[in-house]
């Protein structure tokens, strides 16, 4: 025990350094989505359907491509980038409907539909895999990356590809991780301090690790679906909106119903983008290599888009009303000491230290 505790020591003293060299680290990469839904997608209608027919060297085949936020959300952003390029580097043969705004259920629903095979494509949060499988609840801890942009890097790198390639074991193929940002808050009342947060309800995705990150900043966590959030801040049901991101936060017109965010930046979330494993362990390795050449294309051009919105939304934000907080990061990092230790360690169900203080290590190199 003593060496154990020994150990999450030296993983939490890593996070505080970290967060210390690379403090204020400005405005974040976020990402989080349009939330103004646009419900004018139709039923998908044989999308699992694939010949070999017409002069292309891929199969003809339609697929189905299913995203809870709206078209211009981060998510939408690439998710329709990589419709747009498979169609074309398939010459046509390939045709990705993107079904946008929840219109095919919620993450956690469309993520059964890849296992079942009824869904082709899917983006989402991490948070919401952890619903099926351990391997992505690492990305929940608070604080594991600075900035967005150590984060871009550090998901490229050998292990956590080899995170993401875990997510087989549920049924799943994922193809890369997308960018949902860095997590701030939008309150109706100003949250300057760890104080500010004491009796507060705060929205969450539903994980237990992130509710209860929100416990020790002395929050309530309340899982609120995406939807709900916009109504929720309005009437009262939560105090403020978290588990996104600024981008998110604008399109979804938050800024509507609350006038203050919270630079907190306690949490890094990338966004899965998988496909159905049984699709794809049907298709040759041609069209396999087209759909990973896509992938990373459209990940790249969702990076290149972000980085744009994000140098004019606070800006216009503010003209709106808005007044954005900054806080010491590292202590808001101590105090969430208790995540580490609860969620890491070699018990059951707990994310591996050795994983975690490889991505500290990586993390550091890059910063």
């Amino acid at each position: 025990m003593k060496k154990r505790m020994t150990r999450l020591l030296a993983l939490l003293m890593a996070v505080a350094m970290l967060l210390t060299l690379g403090a204020c680290g400005g405005t974040d990469d976020t990402t989080d989505t349009n939330t103004t839904p646009d419900n004018t997608t139709t039923t998908p209608e044989d999308n699992d359907s694939q010949d070999t027919t017409g002069d292309s060297s891929y199969p003809q085949a339609t697929w189905t491509a299913a995203n809870v936020l709206a078209s211009d959300s981060v998510y939408g952003i690439a998710l329709h980038k990589f419709a747009d390029l498979i169609q074309e580097k398939s010459g046509g043969a390939i045709t990705i409907e993107v079904y946008d705004a929840g219109s095919l259920g919620a993450e956690k629903e469309c993520m059964e539909g890849l296992q079942m095979g009824t869904v082709d494509f899917w983006v989402g949060s991490t948070a919401t895999c952890s619903n099926f499988t351990d391997s992505q609840t690492i990305y929940d801890l608070p604080y594991l990356f600075q900035n967005a942009e150590i984060a871009r890097e550090v998901l490229q790198g050998e292990t956590c590809q080899g995170i993401l390639d875990q997510m087989s074991e549920v049924s799943v193929k994922g193809l890369c991780y997308f960018e949902n940002g860095i997590y701030a808050i939008i309150s109706k009342d100003p949250i300057e301090t760890l104080d500010d947060m004491k009796g507060k309800k705060i929205r969450a995705i539903e994980s237990n690790l992130q509710t209860d990150t929100y416990a020790a900043l002395g929050a309530t966590g309340v899982a609120i679906a995406w939807g709900d959030c916009y109504t929720s801040l309005q009437t009262g049901v939560c105090d403020g909106i978290s588990s996104t991101t600024v981008p998110n936060m604008y399109s979804a017109k938050f800024y509507e119903v609350g006038k203050y965010i919270t630079e907190t930046n306690h949490g890094y979330s990338p966004c899965m983008f998988a496909m159905s494993q049984s699709l794809w362990d049907s298709l040759d390795s041609a069209t396999q290599e087209l759909i990973m050449e896509c992938a990373n294309e459209a990940r790249d051009y969702q990076y290149e888009q972000i980085d744009t919105m994000l140098e004019t939304l606070q800006a216009e934000m503010e003209a709106d009303g808005v007044t954005f907080y900054e806080v010491d990061t590292a202590e808001w990092a101590a105090a969430c000491a208790p995540i580490y230790e609860k969620y890491v360690g070699t018990g059951e169900g707990q994310i591996d230290p050795e994983l975690v203080e490889k991505i500290q290590q990586e993390a550091a190199a890059v910063a």
